[in-house]
């Protein structure tokens, strides 16, 4: 092994344990790794003149393209007024009402985004909370699941899903194919689970009243705005599941979508720009940049061919793909672990080995997610939402305690689900 190769390997480590350990700023740090990896040439290919074969534009603007729409939807009101909505029409039975909330919530985080479905529902979850005078804790639990499972559905679901169609090339109708029935299966059974953490007595049921009081034409602050927000995002997932056949990129399709509503209801991209997640943009990036010189130096190599001797028992190869996914992400995070693995998967997958290895991954990752809160940035923001509302920390071991039965509901479900592709 080389001088630089090591030194590769050095600054990697540095910025995956900053990532585990690290407090503030992670994005700042992991990106600024990546770049002292191309200032020192430490790898071939890891500059300004290839940048766009190192970092998957396609993936950074699509990103862009949805927070864009998203944005006016939010501003617009609509996600309020359609909670409200599901509110009223679940009336006093208390379970459908949830059972609704749920399915927004699958829905949004599928199609748009798993942080923004956590920004915009999670007032709504406590709003019931607080009006029913019941533990919220079941509510957000329940919806942090709810939105981590939804998000595995799509390819632009979820951070996750992006990088591993990004890298395996997979397209938006193959998600949906693939991940879309297991997630419904997931949701399914999770929420019978927590049925019966999803009681209430009949003083909840007397405030349940309050609720159907709510004006829910209150809620939106531009009709125009939000019909027209409405029908650009429609289009766009149509064109989305078109994408192939019409030979149009998905991030091209996403940027168009937001600029039109730019050039409709806002002065120009410098208006909008305080709602696009730059830290997730620059995150993304550093972590491409830092998973090209891993493939540069060899070891995404090397560490494939530890598994290439598994080829002949297709199971057990399955199996420990499956239980590295579910270790790996609750620790490392989502994103940063997917762009260790998912090059190794393209190694195996090149080799001969059968692609139900992506989806093997795929859904273990997605739904491991939920596990602890360091799985994605959606579970910080909900915990810190949480910690607000009942005035207390809500630490670590809680968290698990009220995850490990339901991701193991939602983990179990999917190894039956692979055995079913496998098999199929």
């Amino acid at each position: 092994m080389t001088i630089h190769s090591i030194l590769v390997l050095f600054i990697v480590t540095l910025a995956y344990l900053y990532i585990i350990f690290g407090r503030k700023n992670k994005p700042a740090v992991v990106f600024s790794l990546a770049l002292i990896i191309s200032a020192l040439r430490l790898v071939n290919g890891l500059d300004t003149e290839n940048f766009s074969h190192v970092v998957d534009i396609d993936t950074l603007g699509l990103l862009t393209g949805m927070m864009m729409i998203v944005a006016f939807l939010s501003k617009s009101g609509f996600f309020e007024y359609f909670s409200i909505k599901i509110i009223k029409l679940g009336g006093k039975r208390f379970f459908l009402t949830v059972t609704l909330l749920m399915i927004i919530v699958a829905l949004t985080s599928a199609f748009l985004d798993n942080v923004v479905t956590i920004l915009v529902m999670a007032p709504m979850i406590f709003l019931i909370s607080d009006m029913l005078e019941i533990n919220p804790i079941p509510l957000i639990t329940l919806t942090i699941l709810m939105d981590n499972i939804g998000g595995a559905a799509t390819l632009i679901g979820s951070p996750l899903n992006l990088v591993i169609g990004s890298i395996s090339g997979y397209s938006f109708n193959d998600f949906i194919i693939k991940m879309g029935p297991v997630s419904i299966l997931a949701f399914i059974g999770v929420l019978i689970y927590f049925k019966k953490h999803l009681t209430i007595d009949e003083k909840a049921l007397k405030n349940i009243e309050k609720l159907k009081l709510m004006d829910e034409n209150k809620a939106i602050t531009d009709k125009k705005m939000m019909i027209f927000s409405l029908l650009d995002f429609i289009i766009v997932i149509i064109l989305f599941i078109l994408h192939t056949s019409l030979n149009l990129e998905l991030a091209v399709i996403a940027l168009l979508g937001g600029s039109i509503l730019v050039f409709k209801f806002s002065g120009g991209y410098e208006n909008i720009a305080k709602d696009i997640d730059w830290d997730m943009l620059f995150f993304f990036a550093g972590l491409y940049m830092t998973s090209y010189a891993l493939e540069e130096i060899g070891f995404t190599e090397k560490i494939a061919n530890l598994f290439i001797p598994l080829e002949g028992n297709m199971l057990l190869l399955l199996g420990i793909f499956y239980l590295i996914s579910i270790i790996t992400i609750p620790i490392l995070n989502n994103v940063p672990s997917a762009l260790i693995l998912a090059p190794v998967i393209k190694i195996l997958v090149s080799q001969g080995i059968n692609p139900i290895l992506w989806w093997t991954f795929a859904i273990g990752a997605n739904f491991a997610t939920s596990l602890t809160p360091l799985g994605a940035v959606q579970n910080i923001v909900a915990v810190n939402y949480l910690e607000k509302n009942l005035g207390r920390r809500f630490g670590f071991i809680e968290y698990m305690k009220w995850k490990i039965v339901p991701v193991l509901i939602s983990l179990i479900i999917g190894l039956l689900y692979i055995g079913y592709l496998l098999y199929i």
